[in-house]
């Protein structure tokens, strides 16, 4: 009988131990999955950097990463097919199913033809982005980025078009002198004919938060934040 079973028994110790070395990897990260969504401007700078650093540590990690806006990245969280958000414009949730922590910090600036009356200026106050035509990227409704820019600039009437296209395209069109965009300054990619410059006051300065599910304990979801703080703290000094 003992003989009979030894297959069995064999089968068995040989799948326990590779439950162990499973769990053990995703444990120590050296395998394993972490999905991230984030919004879009943010893939260059500190986010940029903290992937980087992640997946030198965390070679054998499976990154699936999905760009989107806030609403939509905030349902994939709900229903499990995002371990973690990285957005800005993101309101207070004040739901105790997540956890939302500010990450750092991005300068808002506004994209202007090279041959702008403006274009020579150090930086631009509210009151100067209010006067001009503001074209804005959307997609699938969301008006995060609308609702920012009507926050800064107060009470002021805004010309304000939105259209469902790529950044690259947005930048193009503000070449084109469809009217300024408003973009992150980690966003920034030289582009002939075009001057970024810093916008001051109020609401320039816009938080990047990262939301997670709150009794989430992913390991790799907490190196990766260790990563994220590491590039924000690196970036902040330089």
């Amino acid at each position: 009988v003992g003989e009979a079973l030894l297959p069995y028994a064999k089968a068995m110790l040989h799948a326990a131990d590779k439950s162990f070395i499973t769990t053990n990897d995703a444990a120590t990260c050296q395998r394993g999955r972490l999905s991230v969504g984030f919004y879009p401007g943010l893939a260059n700078g500190t986010l940029r950097e903290g992937l980087a650093s992640f997946r030198v540590e965390c070679p054998e990690m499976e990154l699936i990463l999905v760009e989107g806006m806030p609403g939509d990245l905030h349902a994939q969280l709900c229903d499990r097919s995002l371990d973690m958000v990285v957005a800005a414009f993101m309101p207070e949730l004040a739901n105790a199913a997540f956890e939302q922590k500010k990450l750092w910090s991005e300068q808002l600036v506004a994209l202007l033809p090279a041959d702008h009356d403006l274009a020579g200026r150090n930086a631009l106050r509210w009151s100067d982005v209010a006067a001009l035509p503001i074209i804005l990227r959307t997609a699938g409704g969301d008006l995060s980025g609308y609702r920012a820019i009507m926050a800064a600039t107060g009470k002021r009437s805004l010309n304000c078009k939105q259209y469902a296209v790529s950044r690259a395209t947005l930048v193009q069109m503000v070449t084109l002198g469809f009217g300024i965009a408003i973009t992150f300054s980690s966003a920034l990619v030289p582009t002939p004919d075009i001057v970024a410059i810093p916008i001051e006051g109020e609401g320039a300065i816009v938080p990047v938060d990262g939301l997670w599910n709150a009794f989430d304990e992913n390991a790799a979801r907490l190196r990766f934040l260790h990563h994220i703080k590491d590039a924000a703290i690196k970036s902040a000094s330089s």
